[in-house]
C-alpha cells in the first residue's frame, strides 16, 4: 500500500500516457485486467497470489520484471501499460497498482462524462425498467450513466438508487419506516 497522494500521481502519469480517448480506454482495461489478476492465488497451501509474488523481495527484480511482462502479454495489455507496470515495480510501488487503478478509472470516468450508478431493488428489474432508470438518472445528471443493479428483498418494493454520494430512495421499506416514525412522534 502507498500513499494515496502518490498513487493518484502514478494513475494520472499513466493517463497522461494516453493519447487519445481510445487509447485512454485501452489503457484502462489493461490496467484493470492487471489489477484484476494480482488478486488470482496459485492455488498452494499458502494461498500465495501474483500480487503477492511481486512485492515479495525473494526474487529477483529482474524475474519479477519478467512475471509481469508475461502476465500482461497473456493478458494482452497494452505495452505502454505493460512498461509502466515494469516502472512501479522498479519503483517498489507494486503494492499500491489496485489504489492506481481506482484513481485511474475516476479519472478516465470523469474524462468521458461517466457516473456510476448502483440500483438496488427487491426483485430483478426488467430490461425495460432498468433502461427507463437509466435514462432519467442521465437526464438528471447530465453525464452518461453506467448501471450497476442490486436485489435486496428486504426494500419490500420501490428502488433506491445511488449517484456518488447521493442517493434517491423510493423504497417501501423507507415510507413504512418514515410513517412509523411520524405516528409514534
Amino acid at each position: 500500500m502507498i500513499p494515496g497522494s502518490l498513487a493518484k500521481r502514478y494513475a494520472r502519469a499513466l493517463m497522461l500516457m494516453a493519447e487519445t480517448p481510445m487509447q485512454r480506454e485501452t489503457f484502462g482495461r489493461g490496467i484493470n485486467s492487471f489489477n484484476d489478476a494480482l488478486k488470482v492465488g496459485d492455488g498452494s497451501e499458502t494461498g500465495a497470489t501474483l500480487g503477492s509474488i511481486l512485492e515479495s523481495k525473494r526474487y529477483l527484480v529482474s524475474e519479477r520484471r519478467g512475471i509481469i511482462e508475461s502476465v500482461c502479454r497473456r493478458l494482452g495489455v497494452d505495452a505502454n501499460v505493460m512498461a509502466f507496470l515494469v516502472y512501479v515495480l522498479g519503483r517498489g510501488r507494486i503494492s499500491g497498482v489496485d489504489q492506481m487503478t481506482r484513481f485511474y478509472n475516476d479519472m478516465a470516468d470523469e474524462l468521458a462524462g461517466r457516473v456510476h450508478a448502483t440500483i438496488t431493488s427487491a426483485r430483478p428489474l426488467t430490461p425495460d425498467a432498468t433502461h427507463k432508470l437509466k435514462a432519467a438518472l442521465e437526464a438528471a445528471t447530465g453525464k452518461q450513466v453506467v448501471v450497476d443493479s442490486e436485489v435486496d428483498a428486504e426494500l419490500i418494493g420501490g428502488v433506491v438508487a445511488q449517484v456518488g454520494s447521493t442517493v434517491v430512495d423510493g423504497s417501501v421499506k423507507t415510507q413504512l419506516e418514515s410513517i412509523r416514525s411520524t405516528l409514534s412522534g
